[in-house]
């Protein structure tokens, strides 16, 4: 079965400073692909040039954004769950409409809070910092085992009345060039009402 993406309608615009050649989608959460996660709302994604491209720099590399309801728990602990469900999910429904089988039981995910991290968006007022590895396979171009970087900010917009997660991943080391465009974009995000 193929992972379908479905574009649904909210209440709130995201503004993402991406250059030429990005492109992204807005899913519902839970997803299709991981339908226990907890979390409800919606996500929405910018995907680096090369996303689908294995030889390219930016090869899986993206932002995304999920927009919660305001009690959902944005602890560390419920972070890093809610994100490995999500990644157990896609790879396993991903690498099923491609014919392979992948064990989502040897995926695991570290995550640590950082104080210093940079991608703090200006409306992330009191938000709390992470950073992460997901080891797991890449489903959509490899089907191979990959590492990916995580950095996070996750804060709750009491006069939005909606508890926000962005984030940025790229298997990519830190210093890497990719690294300062997804932080430039973390630091240019922000929402609005629709117009």
């Amino acid at each position: 079965m193929a992972v379908s993406f479905v574009s649904i309608e909210a209440k709130e615009t995201f503004h993402w400073a991406t250059e030429h050649g990005w492109f992204g989608e807005r899913i519902t959460v839970p997803t299709a692909f991981a339908p226990d996660m907890s979390w409800k709302g919606i996500e929405e994604i910018r995907f680096a040039p090369g996303m689908f491209k294995p030889l390219q720099p930016d090869f899986f590399s993206y932002a995304f954004v999920f927009s919660l309801e305001p009690e959902s728990d944005l602890s560390a602990k419920r972070i890093q769950e809610q994100i490995l469900i999500y990644y157990k999910g896609l790879s396993s429904q991903v690498s099923k409409g491609k014919g392979r089988k992948v064990d989502v039981s040897k995926f695991s995910m570290e995550l640590v809070p950082e104080k210093k991290l940079n991608i703090i968006p200006a409306q992330a007022d009191k938000s709390s910092s992470y950073i992460g590895t997901l080891h797991w396979v890449e489903p959509f171009a490899t089907g191979r085992a990959q590492t990916l970087r995580f950095e996070i900010q996750a804060w709750k917009n009491d006069d939005r009345n909606r508890a926000y997660v962005f984030v940025c991943v790229s298997p990519q080391k830190t210093d890497a060039p990719i690294w300062k465009k997804l932080r430039g974009i973390g630091r240019k995000f922000r929402v609005s009402n629709d117009e």
